[in-house]
């Protein structure tokens, strides 16, 4: 979620400076300036959504196994444990 939060400031941030350097007009023109707005954003859900997953999948990889003392080691601060 961090990362997310990280992605969409930075998104506004490089939003906001590109209307002041190429000025309302320069945004329409560019093309390029919609890319790297939309990566940034795009960049932190994907960084959030590999985080979520990393964290759940020596949990559930783990629960494949049914070997209790790797499910008891890698479930415990699991947030998908439940």
């Amino acid at each position: 979620m961090f990362a997310l939060i990280i992605g969409v400031v930075a998104a506004s941030v490089f939003g906001i400076i590109a209307t002041i350097t190429l000025g309302q007009e320069g945004l329409m023109t560019h093309a390029w300036v919609d890319v790297v707005f939309w990566s940034l954003i795009g960049a932190g859900a994907a960084v959030s959504a590999i985080n979520a997953a990393w964290e759940c999948l020596p949990c559930r990889l783990s629960k494949l196994s049914h070997k209790q003392s790797l499910i008891d080691r890698l479930c415990r601060n699991a947030p998908c444990a439940h």
